[in-house]
């Protein structure tokens, strides 16, 4: 028995007997992927774990790469935050913010250009840890930036 659209076989019908046999799986692995779209794929679910003997690659976390960059990124303007590195810059653009709103743009993104082109493009090679210490006076100028409200006062 075949099935209209797709004309995959469903099920093989005994004449002798009326019971129904179920189809047999065929021979080539790249036939049975496209005979259907509703095929589970072999390499979508983890294998189990092997025993504590055999070496493995350290289990990764399923992150995309980009929400692993915004918890990196975030991570860093947070320890910023913690040490203190915000609030200079951000007394320097309220000040400047003062004076003329684009003269503190100005100093908030001249400082975010010079710190990622003199250090952080620099730091970003190296070790990840510090690597992403390095990160910390880029994403705390960003942070500084980005919090700026120059309507607030």
């Amino acid at each position: 028995m075949h099935a209209q659209p797709t004309n995959e076989l469903v099920a093989l019908i005994c004449a002798d007997c009326d019971e129904q046999l179920p189809p047999t799986a065929p021979e080539d692995p790249e036939q049975g992927r496209a005979a259907g779209w509703l095929r589970p794929d072999p390499g979508y679910y983890p294998r189990p774990h092997a025993p504590a003997f055999i070496t493995q690659a350290p289990a990764r976390v399923p992150l995309s790469p980009r929400t692993r960059a915004a918890l990196y990124n975030a991570s860093a303007a947070g320890t910023g935050w913690a040490l203190g590195l915000y609030d200079p810059l951000a007394n320097a653009l309220a000040d400047c913010g003062h004076q003329s709103i684009s003269g503190a743009l100005t100093l908030g993104v001249g400082a975010c250009l010079l710190v990622a082109h003199f250090w952080d493009r620099r730091t970003r090679h190296w070790w990840p840890g510090l690597a992403w210490a390095a990160r910390i006076p880029l994403a705390t100028a960003v942070l500084a930036l980005a919090l700026w409200a120059p309507a607030a006062s």
